[in-house]
């Protein structure tokens, strides 16, 4: 059989079970399988495919069939121009969550600045960053190797996705960062210029969909409640407490939840709050500044 009989085949199988993008998941799983990058597999169409990497295709456009994300069956996902690995322990890095680290690094102060904090003894306070609901580390570990010049500590309610984050940060960055268990911000310490988090925020009726559909990711990184929103009040209130003078909270919500959202935040004491829209144009991102004493 050849590559192009083969992704034909798989293309087929996964438009009859799986909506999306069908072709591209049989491109990337059956490159998986051959051990060729995107670029390598589309050039040797015409080639015959290995008997035994055929049956290993076979095989992961089964799995994708049945629901498995592509990134857990590769076993790792692009993302921020980093490859990340991911697994059952945590979400899949999404596109759309490249959009929080944007905005996290516009809201940071510029390399060779300080941190808002009260100096010491010993000199400028570096800069803080903690991202909260770090599930595969993908949003922390992002800005620490794009500002290698600040400090950046994770936490996770889920000490399996802190065990992938910390291997992630291992691979990527060389070396660790501060990674503590604990529900919400109850795992950071200290004060921070800038909290980050991902939290879960798909309702409770959507999250039951997409299990009973196949979806192989961790339920507690999905459900958000009956509204998907039931996490911000707390994460608001607690990241005003452990934000610095001037230091900035920045979420990833689901489309249409950023007037919500944002009046969570507002009600928390943060100023100057704003929704950032995604590629798609649905509401992605809010940010909002602690600008001032409640």
């Amino acid at each position: 059989m050849t590559v192009r009989t083969a992704l034909a085949e798989g293309t087929g199988a996964l438009e009859r079970s799986r909506p999306g993008s069908p072709f591209l998941d049989a491109v990337l799983l059956l490159g998986f399988a051959l051990k060729a990058d995107k670029a390598r597999l589309l050039s040797s169409m015409p080639d015959e495919v290995d008997p035994l990497a055929l049956v290993d295709f076979r095989l992961y456009i089964e799995r994708r069939a049945s629901g498995e994300s592509v990134a857990y069956i590769v076993g790792y996902k692009e993302f921020y121009g980093r490859r990340f690995a991911a697994d059952p322990r945590a979400l899949v890095p999404r596109p759309d969550t490249e959009l929080l680290v944007e905005v996290a690094l516009s809201l940071l102060p510029p390399p060779g600045a300080t941190s808002n904090a009260p100096q010491g003894g010993d000199g400028p306070t570096a800069i803080r960053c903690h991202d909260a609901c770090t599930g595969s580390g993908c949003v922390g570990i992002s800005i620490a190797a794009e500002r290698p010049d600040i400090e950046v500590s994770l936490s996770d309610i889920s000490p399996d996705a802190l065990e992938l984050a910390r291997a992630n940060a291992r691979s990527i960055l060389g070396r660790e960062l501060d990674a503590t268990g604990g529900d919400l911000l109850s795992g950071a310490t200290g004060t921070f210029d800038l909290i980050v988090a991902n939290p879960p925020y798909v309702t409770a009726a959507l999250a039951d969909e997409i299990l009973s559909e196949g979806g192989r990711e961790p339920r507690g990184a999905l459900d958000g409640g009956r509204l998907g929103l039931e996490l911000y009040p707390a994460l608001a209130a607690q990241a005003w407490d452990r934000l610095r003078a001037g230091g900035a909270l920045a979420v990833e919500i689901g489309e249409e939840q950023g007037p919500a959202v944002a009046a969570l935040l507002e009600a928390a004491g943060f100023t100057a709050v704003t929704i950032h829209r995604d590629l798609a144009g649905s509401d992605r991102v809010v940010a909002g500044g602690k600008h001032a004493v409640r």
